[in-house]
């Protein structure tokens, strides 16, 4: 056999033997990425989590929704809807199936190149056919190193998607407290139309026989005018706060009229154990987890680069050309590295690198510090929720009786009546802002035992910063 022609069989074999190699089919199904996230998050606290397949698995999962809008929402089953049901969390599950992805094609080899070209004579006689045929040959000891970028991109895509999936169920929880607080606002304020508005009638009367000036009815009605738009006020917030949840809970239509199980609740007798706050917090953190795997991800790529710097491809083929006869030949071509020897690349993976773990160290202070700043303002919201409730608004209720009484007697005048009671109105209002504050900073703390630092949440108004969660006007 010819040399040429032993060379050219050597190369086929080699390209077939490439071929082969990459032609295992791995499976780009995310479905064991996803179960594994649901195991994480069942371990950590959460398991209504469902990914939609067009199976009969979800006929199943719509009439549970069904059911739970039948009841009253708590908290519980407002989440459980929202973590079942909203079609934004749908697509953040399709991260694994993108992830899962990149992993197989990182498997794989390239195709092989074709070649061909015809030249024909310009003074005449035969033209030359050329056919070649080519395959990245070191493509085959970069796979390995591919694919531990992929591997560990697809850990990172699991670390982020159990992360967004607390994300929805902490800003559910949130806009549930956030819908209680509003409703208990708008009844409170009813309330107070409802009394205004007797005062103000009875002050009508009373001008009208001469008993009263113009002044002190003008006051009257100030005070029931102002309270007339308190609730319109807090009717809109309730209105926004209701409508944020139907979003999470991905409701529409007629199961938008769903009711709460009532007011908010009071302060528990069991807290939260915060004893080792900051270290159960470092402990359990995913945020932590995630910036170390991007770490890892980071060296994996440093790793490519360098390996790959001098020499990123080198391509082995086979060149056939025929004028009278038929040459055939093997064919090598690889970039020389005379002007680029990838140094700026490794240089910038090695920055890349050194940046995340500088993020790593920064972001573990920070959540300490977050984890303190939210155990300081449940304690503080949790003192304040107290001594409202035990004196403040006892005693503002008793500060307006006294002084009706004395208003009655005419030993004090109309303005320090109204004085008083828009004074026991914005104690009662407080109450309820200080409970709310309360519940979200006991959520954050919980999301935070989790493994999830609290994000700002995206209101009618926009994102909210750091810090207790504001609701309603107060924004």
């Amino acid at each position: 056999m010819p040399k040429s022609s032993r060379t050219t069989m050597i190369i086929g074999i080699l390209l077939v033997a490439l071929a082969l190699i990459a032609g295992g089919c791995a499976s780009t199904s995310p479905r064991v990425a996803f179960e594994e996230v649901h195991a994480e998050l069942k371990q950590r606290g959460v398991d209504s989590v469902y990914w939609y397949s067009g199976a009969e698995e979800d006929r199943q999962v719509v009439e549970a929704i069904e059911r739970l809008l039948d009841q009253d929402l708590t908290v519980e089953t407002a989440v459980q809807i929202a973590l079942l049901n909203n079609r934004r969390l749908q697509s953040v599950y399709q991260t694994l199936g993108i992830a899962q992805a990149d992993l197989v094609q990182a498997g794989l080899l390239s195709n092989p190149v074709f070649g061909g070209e015809d030249r024909f004579s310009v003074v005449g006689g035969l033209g030359t056919l050329g056919l070649s045929v080519a395959q990245s040959f070191l493509e085959i000891f970069y796979i390995p190193l591919r694919k531990r970028i992929a591997k560990s991109q697809l850990e990172e895509a699991k670390l982020a998607v159990t992360g967004l999936v607390f994300d929805f169920e902490y800003e559910t929880r949130i806009m549930f407290y956030q819908a209680q607080a509003n409703a208990q606002l708008v009844e409170m304020f009813e309330q107070v139309v409802r009394t205004t508005e007797s005062s103000y009638d009875f002050a009508r009367r009373l001008h009208a026989a001469g008993n009263i000036t113009d002044l002190e009815l003008y006051q009257q009605r100030d005070l029931f005018e102002q309270a007339r738009i308190d609730l319109r006020q807090v009717e809109a917030d309730l209105i926004h706060s209701r409508e944020r949840l139907n979003q999470l809970m991905g409701l529409y239509g007629e199961h938008i009229h769903w009711e709460t199980t009532g007011r908010l609740e009071e302060v528990p007798g069991e807290e939260i154990d915060m004893e080792r706050l900051e270290s159960r917090v470092i402990e359990q953190s995913l945020d932590l987890k995630l910036a170390a795997q991007r770490i890892i991800t980071a060296g994996h790529r440093l790793g490519f680069t360098e390996t790959t710097a001098l020499i990123p491809w080198l391509d082995l083929g086979v060149e056939a050309e025929k004028t009278d006869d038929w040459e055939v030949g093997p064919s090598l071509s690889f970039p020389i590295p005379l002007f680029d020897q990838g140094r700026p690349r490794i240089a910038r993976n090695r920055a890349e690198l050194r940046q995340e773990q500088e993020r790593y160290t920064a972001f573990a202070v920070e959540i300490r510090s977050i984890a303190r700043q939210y155990r300081n303002h449940l304690e503080a919201a949790k003192d304040m929720v107290r001594h409202y409730r035990q004196v403040i608004l006892p005693l503002r209720e008793r500060i307006t009786n006294e002084t009706q009484l004395q208003y009655n007697a005419m030993q004090v005048g109309l303005l320090e009546l109204l004085r008083a009671r828009e004074q026991q109105i914005e104690a009662g209002k407080a109450y309820i802002h200080t409970l709310y504050e309360y519940w979200s900073a006991k959520t954050a703390i919980e999301l935070l035992l989790k493994g999830r630092v609290p994000r700002p949440i995206e209101t009618i108004e926009g994102p909210v910063p750091f810090g207790p969660v504001p609701f309603g006007g107060e924004q």
